[in-house]
């Protein structure tokens, strides 16, 4: 964590050290000066705190991270002590959530595949960014027109006026309509750049949601089945009052809460759906460990440990 401040107090540091080679100076020029003195010593003062102020934070976040990991091994042990004496009473049994059919996994396989193939494709806020300045250009373009026949208009009124009066205003006219085709010139320029891009962009994501559209079509009615299913599974644990497994209660408790219900069922659902896709059998550890590649899972990743932790 000082590693955020190391730059800051050299920063400071060489304030000071610039404050002094001015002071050395001005003391050459005009003598002692006694206010930029107490400037130096005030501000030597402050980086000294900081300084301790960040070791005492580091050490308190060690001394936390540390309590946090024994409170979170010691829930565990309790977890599955307890679940060891239920299921020894024969009172209650343990869910089985880890389990899939051969049909289930071939489905997770399918939804993987669809939702890469989907992630080939440009989000909708890339293509509404590319359509749109598509549409401003268009939209320059007939204003760049709009103008070049105002310019022809202007030159043929120049030229069949005859009288000073009117061949001045006919000549301010015509260098109105040049300054605003000029202006509508350059900015087509400036746009032209980007159009092409995002009509590179927008083809090949009209081609690849053609030749996608099987797969993600087929993933997407994948998961819906899994979701349904997985749902349904856990459902029925809850209602059986079956024992839920220690790497479910460490993350959603034994139990849904009372509010926000549908919430946690959702992600509950989602970590199942997780855990059956990248075949994490992890029996503490809910996500399993961190991924290290592929930004699609570490993306899946990443919010489902957010979303964990609001329960």
């Amino acid at each position: 964590m000082t590693g955020e401040y190391d730059r800051p107090i050299r920063d400071l540091e060489d304030r000071v050290d610039s404050l002094e080679s001015d002071l050395r100076s001005l003391n050459g020029k005009f003598g002692y000066t006694e206010h930029l003195d107490d400037e130096l010593r005030s501000i030597r003062s402050d980086i000294s705190d900081a300084e301790g102020k960040l070791e005492e934070i580091e050490n308190d976040l060690g001394s936390h991270i540390t309590d946090t990991n024994r409170t979170l091994k010691r829930l565990i042990g309790q977890v599955q002590l307890l679940e060891g004496r239920l299921l020894a009473s024969g009172v209650a049994q343990l869910a089985d959530l880890d389990t899939f059919t051969d049909e289930q996994r071939q489905l997770a396989r399918a939804m993987d595949r669809g939702r890469q193939a989907s992630s080939l494709l440009l989000n909708p806020y890339e293509r509404s960014m590319h359509q749109q300045r598509v549409q401003h250009f268009e939209t320059t373009v007939a204003q760049h027109r709009q103008h070049r026949t105002t310019v022809i208009a202007a030159v043929g009124k120049l030229t069949r006026t005859g009288a000073p009066r009117e061949r001045g205003s006919a000549a301010a006219e015509l260098a109105k309509a040049l300054e605003q085709e000029r202006r509508l010139r350059q900015d087509l320029d400036r746009q032209a750049g980007l159009v092409e891009a995002a009509d590179i962009a927008l083809a090949a994501d009209a081609k690849a949601r053609a030749e996608q559209q099987d797969v993600i079509a087929a993933g997407q009615k994948a998961e819906q089945k899994l979701i349904l299913a997985l749902r349904s599974r856990l459902a029925d644990a809850i209602s059986d009052r079956a024992v839920l497994p220690a790497w479910f209660v460490t993350v959603l408790g034994s139990a849904p809460p009372a509010t926000r219900t549908q919430e946690w069922l959702e992600t509950a659902t989602q970590v199942l759906l997780y855990r059956l896709t990248h075949s994490v059998t992890d029996a503490v550890v809910a996500l399993g460990d961190k991924p290290a590649g592929g930004a699609r899972r570490a993306e899946w990743y990443e919010q489902l440990a957010k979303d964990l932790r609001r329960w």
